[in-house]
């Protein structure tokens, strides 16, 4: 893949960057995790709650907003019933899903998701 193919997430600035990890977590680890996929058909994240989650990586709620239109614009995400989030077929695609699940496996952030799972299944 030379430059010209590169993703176009690859020039992003850090924080957008850590967002589309955060939201590959949400939206595509589930997919793959064995313990996970048995829990919902398509995942989908509620915006207001992931920010509140992880607002401390992400900053201000104005630049949140602008990573999502970002991330919108590319199809990284789309939006379902109003604010839920899904999958788009970039962040299905583009980023490296091997790379990612082996980091995901072993992440504080997986048993986050996991905690966050159980309590929404509880409720």
């Amino acid at each position: 893949m030379d430059k010209g193919d590169s993703p176009v997430h690859k020039n992003w600035d850090p924080v957008t960057r850590s967002a589309l990890v955060i939201l590959w977590g949400l939206l595509v680890y589930p997919r793959l995790d064995p313990d996970m996929r048995k829990r919902e058909k398509e995942p989908v994240a509620d915006r207001n709650v992931v920010y509140e989650h992880f607002r401390e990586h992400i900053g201000s709620r104005q630049k949140w907003e602008e990573i999502l239109a970002r991330l919108k614009q590319y199809d990284y995400i789309r939006y379902r019933d109003g604010g839920k989030l899904t999958a788009g077929t970039r962040l299905l695609t583009t980023v490296d899903a091997a790379k990612m699940y082996k980091v995901y496996r072993t992440s504080v952030l997986v048993r986050r998701l996991n905690q966050l799972a159980s309590q929404k299944s509880e409720e």
